[in-house]
C-alpha cells in the first residue's frame, strides 16, 4: 500500500477509466474542468489541515503525472493549499468546487440538500462559465441518519444533473460512502445505513449506464474513517493510480 497524508475519496477515481464520449480522448492529457459535488469531506471543514484537501491530492496526482485540467464550481471556499492562478472566475483555476459542510442529497425535512439547488450551482461562481468534463460526487454522510429514501435522493441527484442545460455527457463517477464510528445513542444505527447505502450505489450506477450514461462508481474502502467521519489513514492501492494514467 502507499500511504498518503491526504488521499481521500477522490483518489480513488483514478482506478476508473474516463470514456471517451465524455469529451476526453485517448492518448491527451487534457482532462478539462472537474467538478466536486460533496459535504464536509468535499470542503475540507474539521480535518485540522489548510493546506491539504481532497480536491489538493487529486491536483498533485494530476500534476505529478502530466495531466492538464482544472477544477469548477459554484464556490471558492477553503483553498486547501492549491495554488492562485488567477483574480477572475475565469482564470482561477483550482479554487472552486461544490462541497458544503453538512450538506444533504435532497430535501429532507427542512434542509432542502444539494439536488434542489443545482440549477442555481450551474449559474454561479466559475461553473456559471466553465461546465465540467468530469464530475466527482461524494453525498451521503449526512442521510444515513435519516435514511427514508437515501439511495432515491442520490438517484434523482444524478438525473437532475443530466437535465442542467448544454451538460453535454460528462463523465461521472459516483462514491460510495466512508465509514461512520460514531458511537453516540442516537447514531446507533449508521453503521448499518452506511453499508445500505452503499448497497444501493451499483444498481443506481447500472441503471444510468443502462440508459448509456458515462457513470462508474467508487469502492467503500477507499478511506479509513475516524470517529468524525474524517481520514485517519487514507490510502490509494500501489499501481492504481500508474494503471489508470496507462490508459491514455
Amino acid at each position: 500500500m502507499k500511504s498518503m497524508k491526504h488521499a481521500l475519496t477522490s483518489l480513488a477515481f483514478l482506478l476508473f477509466t474516463f470514456a471517451v464520449d465524455a469529451g476526453i480522448t485517448p492518448g491527451s492529457k487534457d482532462l478539462g474542468a472537474i467538478w466536486f459535488i460533496g459535504d464536509s469531506i468535499t470542503q475540507s471543514n474539521g480535518d485540522g489541515d489548510s493546506q491539504g484537501s481532497p480536491r489538493k491530492s487529486l491536483y498533485d496526482l494530476l500534476l505529478e503525472n502530466g495531466y492538464s485540467f482544472s477544477y469548477t464550481g459554484h464556490h471558492d471556499r477553503n483553498w486547501d493549499g492549491l495554488p492562485e492562478t488567477g483574480a477572475n472566475v475565469a482564470d482561477n483555476l483550482y479554487h472552486y468546487h461544490s462541497g458544503i459542510s453538512g450538506i444533504r442529497i435532497g430535501e429532507v425535512g427542512g434542509d432542502t440538500g444539494v439536488a434542489p439547488r443545482l440549477g442555481n450551482f450551474w449559474k454561479r461562481g466559475r461553473l456559471a462559465v466553465v461546465k465540467p468534463n468530469v464530475i466527482l460526487i461524494m453525498l451521503g454522510t449526512n442521510d444515513v441518519s435519516n435514511m427514508a429514501d437515501a439511495p432515491s435522493r442520490l438517484k434523482k441527484l444524478v438525473a437532475g444533473i443530466y437535465q442542467l442545460p448544454e451538460v453535454g455527457d460528462p463523465t461521472i463517477f459516483l462514491a460510495t460512502i466512508p465509514p461512520n464510528r460514531r458511537t453516540a445513542p442516537e447514531r446507533a444505527n449508521d453503521t448499518k445505513n452506511v453499508a445500505l447505502f452503499n448497497a444501493a450505489v451499483p444498481g443506481i450506477v447500472s441503471a444510468f449506464q443502462a440508459q448509456g450514461k458515462d457513470l462508474s462508481a467508487g469502492d467503500d474502502l477507499w478511506l479509513q474513517a475516524d470517529t468524525s467521519g474524517f481520514a485517519a489513514h487514507r490510502r490509494l492501492e500501489e499501481g492504481g493510480l500508474e494503471g489508470w494514467c496507462g490508459q491514455y
